[in-house]
């Protein structure tokens, strides 16, 4: 964008010139160095910068316009006095102003403005590039991620309801990056980690789950909350297994090995009418350790 508007304002400087040499008989811009030279300048600027569309730069290129205006106000002014005998320095005070101005304000104003990412193949962006896949996505946000650690979690099927079974298969601990904030139900509260707990829940009978109330309490970090998750678990047919993951945020996480064990809590229902009625109702209560 910052290219183009420097081309066109060379078109339209040429034209512009086309149109006053027409109506004045002493001097002609098109026949002047001056005016080609900073024509020339300004297309040349526009086409090595066609692809730079940052604010920054385009505020530089439309100050830089001005001032090679005025620069050629002062050079093909032929008027040497004015009414009163005197020279002229209005368009030198003027020029000389504008820098100065220029000069104070610009360096506030670019690094004001926001830049426009760029690509490049050098090693610390390829790096970067790198750093920027480690993300978990959930709730239609990109959570990054600066470490991570999975525990596999072995023996540890919970049978205790005739209706179905359930097991963690594991546990993935995540340090988010810094100032991240997380989820409507949490008001946006900034967050320190990511909990994963993948587990799968197979049904002796119809059953139905109900995440929405599930719970998941650290006790070394002395945090409880609610969790999220992309699957729908509400209701699994008998002989059915279903695997998926759900998620805690953390607010507070030193590092990924901060978390030593977890107690996961969720209900669920029997979904046979004609079944003993103390069996109609479950809550899981499973104690994980990671070690």
């Amino acid at each position: 964008m910052a290219g183009i508007i420097a081309i066109i304002a060379g078109i339209l400087l040429i034209v512009y010139a086309v149109q006053h040499d027409k109506k004045s008989d002493d001097s002609k811009w098109l026949k002047d160095w001056g005016f080609w030279v900073i024509t020339g300048l300004i297309l040349v600027c526009g086409i090595f910068s066609l692809n730079d569309s940052s604010p920054s730069s385009m505020f530089t290129v439309v100050m830089s316009l001005a001032l090679l205006g005025l620069l050629y106000w002062r050079i093909t002014d032929r008027s040497k006095k004015d009414l009163h005998g005197k020279k002229r320095v209005l368009h030198t005070l003027v020029t000389i102003l504008y820098v100065i101005i220029w000069f104070f304000i610009l360096g506030p104003i670019v690094s004001s403005l926001p830049e426009q990412p760029t690509h490049s193949t050098s090693p610390s962006s390829s790096e970067s590039s790198k750093q920027s896949d480690k993300y978990v996505r959930l709730d239609g946000h990109n959570i990054y991620y600066s470490d991570s650690k999975k525990f596999k979690i072995a023996n540890n099927a919970d049978t205790s309801w005739p209706s179905a079974t359930a097991k963690v298969n594991s546990v993935t601990v995540y340090k988010t990056e810094k100032g991240y904030t997380y989820g409507t139900k949490r008001g946006g509260k900034s967050v320190q980690g990511l909990l994963a707990i993948n587990l799968t829940i197979k049904a002796i009978k119809d059953i139905e789950t109900s995440m929405d109330s599930a719970s998941v309490s650290i006790p070394s970090i002395n945090e409880q909350h609610d969790i999220e998750t992309k699957e729908d678990w509400d209701d699994i047919d008998k002989d059915i297994s279903k695997t998926g993951t759900i998620y805690v945020p953390i607010y507070k996480l030193k590092n990924v090995n901060s978390i030593k064990s977890l107690r996961f809590k969720f209900d669920c229902n029997n979904q046979d009418t004609g079944d003993d009625v103390d069996n109609y109702e479950h809550t899981y209560d499973m104690n994980i350790n990671l070690d």
